[in-house]
């Protein structure tokens, strides 16, 4: 299996993966991110939204070789080092934005690639 290697949440990350292994495969499998969820298994929902490269992405289309060298951002990494959660974060949590909370942190991924591109 070939070996691929990208910076997530700042930090070098590598692994082993098949050729159809998915990214959100990869960040929930092999590096054990688990606030990327897989919702809808069509690419439709948006729950599995992280950051490849600055880019807004669904993770469930995108195999993980893909991402060779790419710089990834996930929910986990939103946070500060210390624990102090994202401003966007924050403001769900105060003003309950979220239903169940499974696909909230791809919309919390959401907001931040439109915050960042507006």
């Amino acid at each position: 299996m070939p070996q691929i290697s990208m910076k997530v949440n700042g930090e070098t990350k590598s692994g082993e993966v098949e050729g159809r292994t998915l990214l959100v495969e990869f960040l929930r499998e092999t590096l054990g991110l688990t606030g990327t969820h897989v919702g809808c298994d069509t690419s439709q929902c948006g729950a599995c939204v992280v950051h490849v490269d600055g880019k807004e992405v669904k993770s469930c289309t995108i195999l993980a070789a893909e991402a060779e060298g790419a710089e990834v951002r996930t929910i986990e990494g939103m946070a500060e080092a210390d624990g102090t959660l994202h401003r966007l974060q924050e403001a769900f949590n105060t003003h309950h934005g979220l239903q169940c909370g499974f696909c909230t942190a791809g919309m919390i991924m959401s907001a931040a690639a439109l915050l960042e591109k507006t």
